[in-house]
């Protein structure tokens, strides 16, 4: 089945990257980088189905150029720390042919990107030799900056807003989906971009393998992440067993649980009660999700800054008494020299010139002191001795982190079922009330049954196949009799074409 994937990176000049090889290996082309003065040609490169670029109409023409864009892009930059691109990792879905799949990359980059100003490097890639065979993706770099008839310009804040890459997971998950129905019909597959949790499906998530675990697995060797999805899957399915012994164990004992005439009223009260219920459950998981705030987690840069504290302080403190003695030394040296009684006396301005210079020698030796406490604190912190201890002392908090991550999920999960179960309570309520205004006394149903959605269902069926009996101009009167006593609009569905 279809899959979806929509990864947003940086490409950014801190962390080593240079945008025109990025370029110049998702497209396999050869470009040389002037910034660096040097050449990346990865033009033998296998796997590339398709590359292009794509720019809004006031681009300069040189930009079609991919050496020429991503150089002017690069040249923009005067930080170290620059971006002057971002990558998309799109996942394509391998029942479409390769026009197809060029098609949808293309709608969703031109709308949603190229549309918003952005200039976009469009790399279409093949599945490796030796992965999975319907790994068809697509590297899309966008440029960072406006861009018009004279180059680059300001860099847009909301292009930067984490509510951006939010909108271009939706809308690629949107796109997909028209394409693969338009391709493979309405029972075509389709993806979301929501997670598992936002579902509400009772699943837990796998991890990613990455290029290093997939190819250990490819050689059938057992990596880390490999052994946790397995475990993961095999969870799932358990939970997927147990989930269905339990509704099959339901659903018999519904079965052999004789039907009997219930006032209908009596079924109304039923229904409202079960609906408080569930809406007090799920404001209560709602609230729960809510109050779980995420834990501190250090940072190993702070650990390593904690390691350090004490011998940078002191260190700033010996440079500020060699600044304070050197000060002061400066200072009597210049008033002393305008005394008589200092001059006429050699012995007098030895003795006082040796304790001048013994005391920045003190001041000095602290310092060097400090200094070299503070080197062998930070060499430390960067052995592996230290980052073993850094690591020792994130373990529990990211522990604790992952821990309220799962209980969040958990809630989240509670909460989409909930709002699903209390959509179907609603509708049954409404039923009921309907078939009430009608003169409906009694409805024939089963005489137990053991949960909400066996209620729903089992009470609501009835229900609504006792209001269809009725005309539609009866029905349409006792929605409105419902609506005038209760001061709001409910059973919209009641009414053929309302």
């Amino acid at each position: 089945m279809a899959s979806f994937l929509c990864q947003v990176q940086t490409i950014q000049r801190s962390a080593g990257r240079s945008v025109v090889a990025a370029a110049a290996y998702r497209s396999g082309d050869r470009l040389v980088d002037e910034r660096l003065a040097m050449e990346f040609d990865f033009a033998a490169k296998d796997g590339i189905e398709h590359a292009e670029i794509l720019a809004p109409a006031g681009a300069p023409p040189a930009f079609r150029y991919r050496e020429v864009l991503w150089n002017a892009a690069e040249a923009q930059e005067s930080r170290k720390d620059a971006v002057p691109a971002r990558e998309l990792l799109l996942a394509l879905p391998h029942e479409l042919t390769f026009e197809q799949r060029r098609d949808l990359v293309r709608a969703f980059v031109s709308e949603h990107l190229v549309g918003q100003g952005m200039i976009a490097d469009v790399a279409m890639h093949r599945p490796g030799k030796e992965g999975d065979q319907r790994n068809f993706h697509a590297h899309v770099l966008v440029t960072t900056r406006v861009v018009g008839p004279a180059g680059f310009g300001r860099k847009p804040p909301e292009w930067w807003s984490p509510q951006a890459v939010v909108k271009w997971r939706a809308a690629w998950a949107e796109t997909q989906n028209q394409h693969l129905r338009r391709h493979l019909g309405p029972d075509a597959p389709q993806v979301s971009h929501l997670s598992l949790a936002e579902r509400g499906l009772d699943r837990e998530p796998g991890v990613h393998l990455g290029p290093t675990a997939s190819a250990l697995e490819r050689k059938n060797i057992a990596s880390e992440r490999g052994e946790q999805n397995r475990d993961t899957a095999a969870h799932n399915r358990k939970r997927a067993e147990l989930r269905r012994d339990f509704q099959e164990t339901a659903d018999r004992l519904v079965e052999a649980v004789p039907l009997i005439s219930v006032p209908v009223a009596k079924l109304v009260k039923e229904a409202e009660q079960m609906r408080v219920r569930m809406v007090a459950e799920r404001d209560g998981w709602a609230a729960e999700r809510a109050s779980l705030g995420g834990p501190k987690i250090e940072t190993a840069g702070q650990i390593e800054r904690a390691l350090t504290a004490e011998a940078a302080r002191e260190r700033a403190l010996a440079k500020a008494r060699l600044a304070r003695v050197e000060g002061r030394v400066a200072g009597v040296r210049s008033k002393r020299l305008n005394l008589v009684q200092w001059v006429r006396n050699p012995a007098r301005m030895i003795w006082a010139k040796h304790a001048e210079l013994n005391a920045i020698a003190r001041a000095r030796s602290a310092l060097r002191r400090a200094d070299l406490q503070l080197e062998v604190r930070a060499s430390w912190a960067r052995s592996p001795q230290g980052q073993a201890y850094v690591a020792a002392r994130r373990g529990p908090q990211l522990e604790t982190a992952a821990d309220v991550a799962r209980r969040k999920r958990t809630l989240e999960r509670k909460v989409k079922r909930a709002d699903k179960r209390i959509a179907g309570a609603t509708r049954t309520f409404n039923d009921l009330r309907v078939a009430q205004a009608l003169g409906q006394g009694e409805l024939r149903v089963p005489a137990k049954v053991p949960d909400e959605t066996r209620f729903i269902r089992d009470i609501g069926g009835p229900a609504r196949e006792a209001v269809m009996r009725f005309p539609a101009p009866a029905r349409q009167q006792a929605v409105e009799r419902l609506n005038r006593g209760l001061g709001r609009v409910i059973g919209r569905g009641f009414i053929p074409g309302s």
